[in-house]
């Protein structure tokens, strides 16, 4: 009851005073992938917004590398004062203990939740000119000639990764991970048929979608997705059981203070709550979250313990 009335309270706390428990210097968020993809456009819509309710802007710093360690490695060490923050994904904080020897960071540890801010299907999507034009037709494919399609993610461990091993295990074909830096450079190489197949975020490939220089063969979510309601779940389209969500979410250094943790919790929530903001993330294909701190660290336990079994059954490993 206590916690309740103190969520509560810091929720009715206004602009001002939560920026009180911030130093007056500019805040900044870390993107730990190449600009451009859905981590990035998530950060910058949070950016657009945070002046009205922090007092001070948030600066969006894009910090790739290692599949998202680099960055989320850097907010890790970072001082523990709320002015640096990372937008975690699954793949940063859920497969990386998993994949990483020496990993630079616990995200259970150094990582503190602070809010989720999006829930996002991920959608299949092959170049028009290969000729696939449905789940089932790339199951044929790639059972016709094993090897043959080599689908590209954001990087090794990247929900964009996993889904297309979750795939390749749940339809028994054989396929080829090609890893990349981000989303960014795997789709141009998409478009330009160097590699077959993305399982890319919503948000990163909608757009595309409905120019038409990709097509889209199902989402990985359980329902299909508002942003493209003519484009079914990998599921109904022939894969009984198959369901994979990105997450997005804030955190902040492992030793922040909690009254600082609620501020910023309390700032984010209200900036997800304007309804241009839902708005926009609903178009771009995202489905906007807002939650407390220990749902995040509940949702972030549970997902480490489920990629885990995945990776470990897959035996996917860091090259």
């Amino acid at each position: 009851m206590m916690r309740r009335r103190s969520l509560l309270a810091g929720l009715a706390l206004p602009a001002a005073a939560v920026a009180q428990e911030l130093p007056p210097r500019p805040m900044r968020i870390v993107v730990p992938f190449t600009t451009g993809g859905t981590t990035d456009i998530l950060a910058r819509i949070l950016s657009e917004h945070a002046q009205a309710e922090f007092g001070q802007p948030l600066i969006v710093e894009s910090r790739p590398g290692a599949g998202g360690v680099t960055g989320s490695a850097q907010v890790a060490a970072a001082a523990p004062d709320g002015t640096t923050l990372l937008v975690g994904t699954p793949g940063t904080i859920a497969t990386a203990p998993a994949l990483v020897p020496n990993l630079p960071y616990d995200p259970m540890r150094d990582l503190a939740p602070v809010m989720l801010i999006a829930n996002v299907p991920n959608i299949a999507v092959v170049n028009p000119a290969s000729g696939i034009n449905s789940i089932q037709e790339l199951i044929e494919r790639a059972r016709a000639r094993p090897g043959s399609i080599n689908f590209g993610s954001a990087g090794i461990g990247a929900t964009t990764h996993l889904a297309g091993e979750l795939f390749r295990m749940m339809t028994g074909t054989e396929m080829t991970h090609v890893p990349y830096r981000g989303s960014v450079p795997a789709l141009t190489d998409l478009q330009a048929g160097q590699i077959q197949l993305m399982f890319e975020n919503m948000p990163g490939a909608i757009e595309l979608v409905r120019a038409g220089r990709l097509r889209g063969l199902g989402v990985t979510s359980p329902r299909r997705a508002q942003a493209a309601p003519d484009i079914p779940t990998i599921a109904e389209a022939g894969v009984p059981g198959y369901e994979v969500v990105s997450w997005f979410a804030v955190f902040a250094p492992g030793a922040t203070p909690q009254p600082v943790i609620q501020r910023l919790n309390a700032g984010f929530r209200r900036i997800m709550a304007r309804p241009e903001v839902r708005r926009r993330m609903i178009e771009m294909g995202a489905e906007p979250a807002d939650d407390t701190p220990e749902a995040l660290g509940a949702l972030a336990r549970s997902e480490l313990e489920r990629w885990t079994r995945v990776i470990r059954e897959a035996r996917i490993t860091v090259q």
